[in-house]
Order: C-alpha cells, then sequence, then structure tokens
C-alpha cells in the first residue's frame, strides 16, 4: 500500500511516497529512481529556469563543430553519484558517445598524464562519490567498454544498514531520500574488476566547516580504514566539491597524508604544453553527470568544457591561496 508516512528527525519532518518501510519498521526500502530523488527535492522555478537555459545552449551547440571540441586532446575526469533504474539508458548512450573519440583510462593514469604532459589524444576518467550500491550497475555497464571508475567512499556509510542512521544520513549530508550504500564484499569485487577505491572522508563532512587538525585526522583514519580493506589508496575527493568546500591548507594536508591526487567537484578538465607539473600542484577538475539529465545537456557540458580549458586549471584557484 502505498501512504506518505512522517518521519522525524532532527526537528524537521520529513516525508516518504512511496512507503519506504516494510511490515519490520526498522527494515528500509529504498530509492531506486531518480524521480523518487525529485519528487523528495521538490521541483523548483530555478530547476525550471536551468532546464530551459540548457535546451537553448545545447540548440546554440548543434552550430558550432562540438565534434572537433571533443576530439580536443584533454584529460577529462567525469563523475557520477548513481545511476538509478531510471538512469541506466541514458549512461549507455553518454558511454557509447563518448567512445567514438575518446579513450577511457583508470584515475591513475589520468592524473600520470596530467602530471607528466603527457596528453596525446582526448582521454576520460571516471569516478564516483558516496558508495551507493546502485553503483556496481554504473561499473557493469562502464565494463562493457573497458573503462575503470575510481569509487570515491566514505568508510563509515559502507556495509551500513541501519534505517535510522541511512535515512539521516542521505537527508541531511546527501539531501537525498534513503539509497542503499554497498557493502565491503561489494567494493572488494569492483577491485577485482580492475576498479579503484579512493577517500572520500570518514563520514562525508564539509572539510571547510573542519579544523585543519580535525581534517588531518580524518584524513589518516579514513585511509587507514580502507587499505585494511582495500590495499594502498592514492586518491582523494572533498564532499561537496566546491572550491569554497576547501582551502588552501587542506589541499596540502592530503598529499602530506600519503594522498597521490585531490579532486574537486568543479567543472572542467585538463590540457597541457607538455611540460611537467608537480603533483602536489594539481588540483583536480571533474565536470558531474547525472544520467536523468538529457544527453543533450550532459554533451554540452562536457564540450564546453573542452572548449574553455586552459594550463591555469590544472593549478588551485587564487582564492586558495
Amino acid at each position: 500500500m502505498v501512504f506518505v508516512r512522517k518521519v522525524l528527525l532532527r526537528g524537521f519532518i520529513i516525508k516518504f511516497a512511496p512507503e519506504r518501510f516494510d511490515t519490520n519498521y526498522f527494515r528500509l526500502i529504498y530509492t531506486t529512481n531518480f524521480k523518487e530523488v525529485q519528487t523528495y527535492q521538490g521541483i523548483s522555478i530555478r530547476n525550471r529556469a536551468r532546464n530551459l537555459a540548457l535546451d537553448l545552449l545545447s540548440f546554440r551547440n548543434t552550430f558550432l563543430d562540438t565534434e572537433a571540441l571533443l576530439a580536443r586532446p584533454r584529460v577529462h575526469f567525469l563523475f557520477i553519484h548513481h545511476i538509478f533504474k531510471d538512469e541506466v539508458a541514458t549512461f549507455e548512450k553518454v558511454l557509447d558517445k563518448l567512445s567514438e573519440k575518446h579513450t577511457f583510462i583508470s584515475h591513475t593514469e589520468a592524473v600520470k598524464r596530467v602530471v607528466s604532459g603527457d596528453i596525446d589524444k582526448p582521454y576520460i576518467s571516471w569516478s564516483s562519490d558516496d558508495g551507493f550500491e546502485n553503483n556496481l550497475k554504473a561499473a557493469e555497464i562502464l565494463d562493457r567498454y573497458n573503462a575503470k571508475c575510481c569509487f570515491f567512499i566514505n568508510p563509515e556509510s559502507i556495509g551500513k544498514n541501519n534505517a535510522a542512521w541511512i535515512t539521516d544520513f542521505c537527508g541531511t549530508k546527501l539531501k537525498m531520500p534513503p539509497v542503499a550504500f554497498m557493502n565491503w564484499e561489494e567494493v572488494a569485487s569492483l577491485q577485482k574488476r580492475g576498479h579503484e577505491i579512493g577517500s572520500h572522508t570518514l563520514e562525508h563532512t564539509n572539510v571547510s566547516q573542519m579544523s585543519l587538525d580535525a581534517f588531518e585526522q580524518d584524513l589518516i583514519l579514513s585511509k587507514s580504514i580502507l587499505e585494511e580493506r582495500c590495499g594502498s589508496i592514492a586518491h582523494f575527493a572533498y564532499p561537496y566539491g566546491r572550491f569554497f568546500d576547501f582551502n588552501k591548507g587542506a589541499f596540502d594536508l592530503v598529499f602530506k597524508t600519503g594522498y597521490d591526487s585531490c579532486s574537486t567537484a568543479e567543472r572542467g578538465c585538463h590540457i597541457s604544453d607538455g611540460t611537467p607539473i608537480e603533483k602536489t600542484d594539481l588540483l583536480i577538475r571533474r565536470d558531474q553527470v547525472i544520467c536523468a539529465w538529457k544527453l543533450e545537456h550532459i554533451m554540452y557540458f562536457i564540450s564546453n568544457s573542452a572548449k574553455r580549458a586552459v594550463l591555469e586549471m590544472n593549478y588551485a584557484p587564487d582564492s586558495f591561496l
């Protein structure tokens, strides 16, 4: 039976529809479609305006030589958070389209190419944040294209199945209805298939709201837990991902604590004039892909990043200094 249950969490009421609990109250029925996420978040005037603007920009793109832009030599980091059931078809279309002109490489190889300056053709590296169980479907599709992904996970949420904890975590940290997380056996299965695991902080904390001492301890502990489970961990992506969610002190600590790369969620990609750079100077830009968007919108963002790429995008912005 479909109905709305009001759940009191941290002083506010969250409404779920359809019903997310079965006869055992403490067992969640998880979100499986992105439309449920949109219903939860609400369709705002801003979102409608955004879609209209992207329709116009995508149409304008049809008059540009987007194929030439996509063929531009670069390393383009793309990332997802989820592949829900109603996103699968578009994700396959994105991969099919990109495979025409791009070579898919791992996160580790992508970082090495940017650092060394060895960017001789268009490369794409995939990553995923947050460790949702539906990323297993994403990996299955990526495998068909021989594309490897770096899954940035929060050790604290892996294997969690407590209804109250998941509902609270997804609602407060991710602004989403309850979504199932991978367990450690599933994480191991990704590694066996050639995918990589990276750190996304211990429990998806906004780094800008942490002291540097607290952040350093978080980096060390999350790396230690992941390495105990997964072996060497080389890559880090900070939650929320905007420049204002991070700072220069935190950036330096990522490398001090033994990571080889640091990733944002700021749009852009990486080019080179052939000159090597220090890995401790590289701040990775990543273009987010939400496969509930129209394919034309996704390709607009990717081609636009290829168009506006400059050498300065390899480095941290002045606001970090």
